[in-house]
């Protein structure tokens, strides 16, 4: 079967993702931590996931959920309203370090192109229209408009006359265009309450299965992957009856152990292959 190349679609069923905020306990300074994040946004990106839930385990540390949360939400923000949208922050002081995403909403045309779709912030409502923000290529028209200032709309350039450019409402529709961010602090509980609503809980340890073919127990059904953090391992945190698959992504490693960013790289390739 050919696939088309990019952009893709979005997942027709979530794929979300649990770290622990303690991903970002062995880098001792924030560039490090800013260049970590970067790689894990980028592997997110690559795999279509949906959310990427932020849980504490015991060894993360408040100010270590924050960067992660900052710098994760930070890599989805189109970078031609980065300015409007993002405050200065302490967390993003090494931002620029991280690789862009490169997302279909993250590369708006050079010049007003009628027919293009892109994504602009609202900088004043007039009546029913309002004055969109579409970066370097000024601002536009849309109408109609029932948004608020300062919110973020998908629209199309519908027209371009006397300079003036003329917006319509528009949508993504299926196309991905990045993951969202949460915190829930509680890993049991986040568990449960997705299980609730019918998702495939997958875990990822060394003691896992490498029984790969029972992933497509995900085909048509959301799922949650969880990770563990440098010091302790998932087990530690979540007994086996906790997941409906456990999964070793790197079977016969040869390291002693594998960094989250490398199980994360090495387990949404391998569920990726089998339940896109």
């Amino acid at each position: 079967m050919t696939l088309q190349p990019w952009p893709s679609p979005a997942r027709d069923h979530p794929l979300d993702v649990a770290i622990p905020g303690s991903v970002l306990a062995v880098e001792q300074d924030l560039r490090d931590k800013t260049y970590k994040v970067g790689t894990l946004s980028r592997l997110f990106a690559i795999y279509r996931v949906s959310t990427v839930y932020i849980y504490a385990d015991e060894e993360t540390s408040d100010s270590d959920v924050e960067i992660l949360k900052d710098l994760l939400e930070y890599q989805v923000v189109p970078p031609h309203l980065k300015k409007r949208l993002v405050p200065v922050k302490e967390s993003l002081k090494f931002a620029g370090i991280m690789p862009p995403l490169r997302l279909p909403n993250h590369s708006p045309p050079k010049r007003p192109l009628v027919g293009y779709i892109m994504d602009g912030v609202i900088d004043r409502v007039r009546g029913s229209q309002c004055d969109v923000f579409l970066g370097e290529i000024g601002v536009g028209v849309l109408r109609p408009c029932s948004g608020s200032a300062g919110q973020v709309v998908t629209v199309r350039i519908s027209r371009v006359e006397g300079g003036r450019i003329l917006l319509e409402p528009a949508s993504w529709g299926k196309v991905y265009v990045g993951y969202k961010v949460a915190v829930e602090r509680s890993l049991p509980a986040l568990v449960e309450g997705l299980r609730a609503k019918g998702y495939v809980i997958v875990g990822t340890s060394k003691y896992g299965s490498v029984n790969y073919s029972a992933l497509e127990l995900l085909r048509g059904r959301p799922a949650l992957v969880v990770f563990g953090g440098p010091a302790e391992g998932l087990l530690n945190e979540l007994g086996r009856q906790a997941f409906d698959l456990l999964i070793n992504a790197a079977p016969l490693q040869g390291t002693e152990t594998v960094r989250t960013e490398e199980a994360v790289a090495a387990a949404l390739a391998i569920i990726n292959a089998l339940s896109w």
